[in-house]
């Protein structure tokens, strides 16, 4: 583990920009999982710093996803709430019309 990862490499390689937060953590795990992949194969490739720089660069794009998910699945969640209640509510208005007398 030679060189310092810098966010700039990251950034090139996903060709867009990323805040010091999602660099941070993707950065903290690339390196857990560097050490990791080491431990289990111990070949000296692994080592490199374009392999970390590549690691970093996944978890990025794997972060990124979740977060999309997340928000998606939390917009569907708020559709269905909106939807249900306007359902009840023209439940109740169903009951309320009144018919005129013939």
């Amino acid at each position: 583990m030679s060189e310092i990862v810098k966010k700039e490499e990251v950034e090139e390689l996903l060709g867009s920009r990323i805040t010091d937060e999602q660099f941070d953590e993707a950065l903290e795990y690339a390196t857990k999982k560097q050490a990791y992949i080491y431990k289990r194969e111990p070949r000296a490739i692994v080592l490199q710093h374009w392999y970390l720089v590549k690691l970093t660069e996944e978890y990025v794009r794997s972060l990124a996803f979740s977060k999309f998910t997340m928000d998606l699945c939390r917009s569907l969640r708020d559709m269905e709430k909106e939807h249900s209640v306007k359902d009840q509510s023209a439940q109740t208005d169903n009951h309320i019309v009144a018919v005129p007398a013939l």
